[in-house]
């Protein structure tokens, strides 16, 4: 049998923001005593994969997510190992936040654009390596996955709490 035929087709990849649970931007005083911004933040993303393969599950190594402001990350998460069924497309809830960031010069400028119409943009970044584990594994096709997404937060009206006004999300190579 021809090693091409074993194959598993290339899994479809992508990323949904959820929700935002919580954004809040509040003076207060870091670790050295230092007065800033600090950021509480709780967000919910929805990773959504197409296995494509009518015969083996994917494996999924655990994701990398992080959210930046401009080129400050200001939030990382390492998930877990996930695991997608045959023919299936499967979604898979992934949270990331941080609590009492300090956010320093950055803090009051994210503060004002959340207040204006453009909005506060943000850039999360995702990463990840899957897997089919054909034959014993003695064929292993990998695959690597990167997803941008460029999100727009504004002001909800709650105190200092935040919504998506908008977001793109691509692959990237």
């Amino acid at each position: 049998m021809d090693r091409a035929t074993n194959i598993p087709p290339h899994p479809d990849i992508s990323l949904r923001i959820g929700r935002i649970n919580q954004f809040i931007l509040q003076e207060g005083v870091d670790s050295h005593g230092v007065t800033t911004m600090l950021l509480t933040f709780n967000c919910t993303t929805n990773l959504i994969v197409d296995n494509k393969s009518n015969v083996f599950g994917l494996h999924i190594h655990p994701p990398s997510i992080k959210f930046f402001f401009g080129p400050l990350n200001f939030a990382k998460m390492k998930g877990t190992k996930l695991y997608a069924s045959s023919h299936e497309s499967t979604t898979f809830q992934l949270y990331i936040g941080t609590k009492n960031q300090a956010m320093y010069g950055a803090g009051r400028e994210m503060a004002d654009l959340l207040q204006s119409k453009a909005g506060l943009p943000l850039i999360l970044r995702m990463n990840l390596i899957s897997d089919f584990r054909v034959v014993w594994n003695i064929i292993n096709p990998k695959y690597q996955h990167s997803v941008e997404c460029l999100l727009f937060l504004s002001n909800s009206g709650r105190h200092n709490q935040a919504t998506v006004a908008r977001e793109k999300c691509r692959s990237v190579s």
